[in-house]
């Protein structure tokens, strides 16, 4: 199968073997991602259904090269910084289960089955496979939802779940599909995390206290400039990462903002 002949279906490798490609790219990630990189790690097959799950969730584009997105997700530093991403990453390709009309947090697994069959023409084999890994993707990104897409998931397919091995990450209880969390409110968790005081953080990167305070409480959005200032100052997050952030952000609240209306 050629690469373009490669199809844009919701991914059915197994995240176990996709997961492995990501840790793969963390060490070494090519300048391009095709059939003839894949095939001295995987066989034809596989490598064909990783290029598939690359392209849906836009971390290669159409030429095989690295998004944005994919040289954000293997410079992550921790699992929290790693989860966001991938909940990002989850928002955008799974658009249609998570931004839908689906109630994701108590649907049934049968939902959750018409939901992927009636978007994507696919035997009832390959979408069991496909929802396989949009829950253990959903699972490692820490997004919340029904536990019987879990449940019923496990039934189905008895592939080994690759765990969110994150123990420290605890960010259910304040987000929803579809939300993107404020890039203000992740900097005030960085700071507080490495007990570092506002003042002082403001002094470091030559800002405000107000110009600081108003962008921690999402007053001020992160420009370029500012990212590049937070970039310095926190090196182990790219000024890119915070323009993601604040970017998907706008994205999301603008969603909601117009399904609140309806």
């Amino acid at each position: 199968m050629t690469t373009d002949e490669i199809s844009h279906t919701p991914p059915s490798v197994s995240y176990k073997t996709f997961n492995s490609l990501i840790n793969e790219l963390l060490l070494n990630l090519p300048p391009r991602i095709d059939l003839s990189y894949l095939s001295d790690k995987f066989s034809i097959n596989t490598g064909t259904q990783l290029m598939n799950a690359m392209r849906f969730l836009k971390l290669i584009n159409d030429g095989n090269m690295p998004t944005t997105r994919l040289r954000l997700l293997v410079s992550a530093t921790t699992g929290e910084h790693r989860a966001i991403l991938l909940r990002q990453v989850a928002n955008d390709a799974y658009a249609f289960v998570l931004r839908g009309i689906l109630d994701t947090q108590n649907a049934t697994y049968n939902e959750l089955e018409d939901i992927f069959l009636s978007s994507y023409g696919m035997d009832n084999n390959v979408c069991r496979k496909c929802i396989k890994f949009f829950v253990d993707f959903c699972n490692d990104a820490s997004i919340p939802f029904s536990p019987l897409f879990n449940q019923e998931s496990q039934k189905q397919n008895t592939s080994p779940r690759i765990k969110n091995t994150n123990k420290k990450l605890d960010i259910r209880s304040d987000i929803y599909p579809g939300m993107a969390i404020s890039p203000g409110r992740y900097l005030e968790r960085e700071l507080v995390a490495r007990n570092i005081s506002q003042v002082e953080f403001a002094r470091n990167i030559g800002m405000s206290i107000s110009a600081l305070d108003e962008t921690i409480n999402g007053k001020e959005p992160i420009t370029a400039e500012k990212a590049l200032q937070l970039e310095q100052a926190l090196p182990a997050f790219p000024a890119r990462f915070w323009l993601y952030l604040q970017s998907d952000f706008q994205i999301n609240t603008a969603l909601i903002a117009k399904h609140s209306m309806k």
